[in-house]
């Protein structure tokens, strides 16, 4: 079989080259590994699809190399509102804006964006083929062989390699793409997992296994220059783990690892309150429950088994001591802990529970005017193969939209 563009990765970023390439008249086809596409996107936003947000810009992107600038045109050229105007007007999904600027479809159903996206690329005539794991690619005169696991060779003039990160690699993207890409001269960044769990310091999360609590957490880390730093701060839910942290909270936050070294959270418990206010509150409490032990001290104030971890935390080791017996400044460093619980981040949770991987084709070896690479002609890339990821909050997938389109628009 010979074509004129040949994708390789039936994923996010792979349909929309395919879909703007082929109504711009070109003669493409979609070659995916596993027995069915857009698998990644099935599962995305808790299997409902944060499809993009409404916010993303320049700020929300980043890179194991620097690249702040360079994608800015790229990301104008398909943005949230474009996303959401090409789901609604051509692939017939109505799109709902949620909390922080998320979208999902109205549906509340990942499947309405695959069964969408399939529907759509079969009435424009996308010939896309399952199955087909591309192990080797040759560089003849003028085209591309592609050979196939099972031998099968397609021919091609072009090729893009849309392939995902390493992230998930039971849904398709389990890195062989940059093996590909490897082959005909390139480098790849550090890969790290983001949007993802994180280990932590066990004596910092030792019992809490299963608790979950409403923070606020600040993160702090060494920026590349050594200097430390605060980085941003979120509130969300937090999960305790026998490992870590997790939670929305977390997810949100990861994205800090893989450019900060020694990565420390600070956590706020009642982010509500300010610190005087806590401290009030504890004051009246040691007068309400002066009878009682500090074993009872914050009950219907945060998990009983987190205020006990908590008070300890704080340097009152015995939980049979007499609440009346507390002192102003037990109480101040209660609300220490409370405001400011400090926890050292050791690692991620690793790719095969990681949304996204960070890291990837740098963007120095690749033609930002059309993502062609500067070392082999008529090569490209789309989507997270490059060394472009996003926060939390349907950012990764818009950046997938937006590569694809601007790609296929330029093929």
């Amino acid at each position: 079989m010979k074509k004129e563009i040949a994708i390789i990765g039936g994923g996010a970023s792979g349909f929309l080259t395919a879909i703007t390439a082929k109504k711009n008249g070109k003669d493409v086809v979609i070659l995916e590994r596993k027995d069915r596409v857009l698998k990644k996107v099935l599962t995305t936003g808790n299997g409902r699809c944060n499809l993009t947000n409404v916010n993303a810009s320049n700020r929300n992107y980043f890179g194991i190399e620097k690249m702040k600038q360079p994608i800015e045109k790229i990301l104008e050229s398909f943005t949230s509102q474009d996303a959401m105007r090409f789901f609604e007007d051509e692939v017939g999904i109505i799109c709902n804006e949620e909390n922080r600027g998320k979208v999902y479809p109205l549906s509340g159903q990942a499947a309405s964006i695959v069964d969408g996206l399939r529907f759509y690329t079969q009435s424009l005539g996308i010939e896309i083929i399952t199955d087909f794991y591309v192990t080797k690619i040759e560089k003849e005169m003028f085209d591309f062989k592609i050979i196939s696991e099972d031998k099968r060779q397609i021919i091609a003039k072009k090729v893009v390699l849309a392939t995902g990160g390493k992230s998930y690699p039971e849904l398709g993207s389990n890195g062989s793409g940059y093996e590909l890409a490897k082959c005909f001269g390139h480098t790849v960044t550090e890969l790290t997992p983001v949007i993802v769990q994180l280990k932590a310091e066990k004596e910092k999360i030792k019992g809490l296994k299963g608790i979950k609590s409403d923070v606020e957490i600040t993160a702090f880390g060494e920026n590349r220059n050594g200097e430390k730093e605060k980085i941003c701060t979120y509130d969300g839910e937090l999960l305790f783990t026998d490992f870590g942290i997790s939670g929305n909270v977390v997810f949100n936050i990861s994205y800090v690892f893989p450019i900060y070294k020694n990565v420390e959270f600070e956590i706020d418990f009642m982010p509500k309150f300010t610190y005087n206010e806590i401290f009030e509150i504890l004051k009246k409490r040691r007068t309400i429950l002066k009878d009682f032990t500090m074993e009872q001290f914050f009950n219907g104030v945060v998990n009983k088994k987190l205020g006990q971890f908590l008070t300890k935390s704080a340097g009152i080791e015995k939980l049979s001591k007499s609440i009346n017996e507390l002192t102003d400044n037990e109480i101040r460093k209660i609300c220490t802990t409370l405001k400011k619980y400090r926890i050292k981040i050791i690692d991620t949770n690793g790719f095969k529970a990681a949304q996204v991987t960070a890291g990837g084709i740098p963007l120095s070896e690749v033609n930002l005017e059309n993502l062609e690479s500067k070392k082999v002609k008529n090569l490209y890339f789309a989507g997270e193969i490059l060394d472009v990821y996003g926060e939390c909050g349907g950012f990764n997938l818009q950046w997938a939209w937006t590569s694809g389109y601007f790609l296929g628009k330029n093929l």
